[in-house]
């Protein structure tokens, strides 16, 4: 379930959420399967000074990868320095608005959670998000070890990022999954060159375009599950385009912006976009967010990672 600001949204958005947990789940197991679990779980804190103060990472792992902690940890630490780096945002202020309505005792922690079999009402969807708590009262991020083992923190880091972004889904969900590939591009994230590849692999850009093919603004995952690899292969090429229409400066503008914003839709996404740069954002936009046939950028836009790596 990703983060939300807006509690009507986020009951909708919680549901369509695990599709790309389901998604993920497909990926490669990596021999995982094959451990045994741990008789004993694992718990671990760890405190992580950012520039806005003190936060805590806790880490419960139910599995026999015992040091997949450590390795979390140090994903965590190094996507939010990184974060705080680039939008100019820390930690605090993002994310203030989601802890806004938990307990104070559940204020300023990120918890983690790695389990063998990743559950919600009976069903084995592979992870979710609940730190909202909107799911039930145990409150985290849920994973299991074959949709991010050691150097595949792809989902990680996309769950991560929405405690910076949220609404609308299109935009949120495209940011949190470019961003660690722009952050290790631009030298602020340490991503080996496994890791890099784990998180392109996340973008599914080989999705076969559907034959209805609706509009992001639209959020037509609800029509049909299957839709959900062609929507985040969609959304993240659509910030492809912001990048290149904004530049890196005007990019970081508007993830600031973004960021600062405690409620926005697709409208409010558009005057930010005319803030910052006066362009007919209507046309480029047009069939990737806003309806109508494809304007400036086609539907094969972005596709190749050649055409990617130019940016």
């Amino acid at each position: 379930m990703i983060f939300f600001r807006n509690a009507k949204a986020g009951r909708i958005l919680g549901v369509l959420r695990i599709c790309l947990a389901l998604m993920i789940c497909i990926l490669p197991i990596l021999g995982q399967s094959n451990k045994k679990s741990q008789t004993k779980p694992v718990e671990s804190i760890f405190p992580l000074i950012l520039r806005g103060g003190e936060i805590q990472v806790q880490i419960r792992n139910e599995t026999a990868e015992k040091d997949w902690n450590q390795y979390a940890f140090e994903k965590t630490k190094g996507l939010i320095d990184a974060y705080e780096s680039y939008t100019g945002v820390n930690f605090h202020q993002a994310a203030a608005p989601i802890y806004k309505s938990l307990p104070e005792s559940e204020k300023n922690k990120i918890k983690l959670v790695l389990k063998d079999a990743v559950f919600l009402n009976g069903t084995r969807i592979g992870g979710y998000n609940n730190v909202s708590g909107d799911l039930g009262k145990d409150l985290g991020i849920f994973m299991e070890p074959g949709i991010v083992p050691k150097g595949y923190p792809a989902l990680l880091l996309h769950e991560l990022g929405h405690f910076y972004f949220t609404e609308p889904s299109w935009l949120s969900e495209g940011i949190v999954s470019f961003l660690p590939y722009l952050l290790a591009k631009k030298g602020l994230l340490k991503l080996d060159s496994e890791e890099l590849s784990a998180v392109t692999d996340e973008w599914s850009l080989e999705e076969a375009r559907p034959s209805k093919d609706l509009p992001l603004s639209q959020d037509f995952r609800a029509l049909d599950p299957s839709l959900g690899l062609w929507f985040y292969s969609k959304a993240v090429r659509t910030q492809m385009i912001l990048y290149k229409e904004l530049g890196n400066s005007g990019y970081k503008s508007f993830l600031k912006q973004i960021t600062l914003s405690e409620t926005l839709n697709t409208e409010g996404v558009l005057k930010i976009l005319n803030k910052i740069q006066k362009k007919n954002w209507n046309q480029i936009l047009q069939g990737w967010v806003l309806p109508g046939a494809y304007g400036a950028y086609p539907a094969n836009s972005f596709l190749q990672m050649k055409e990617i790596d130019k940016l």
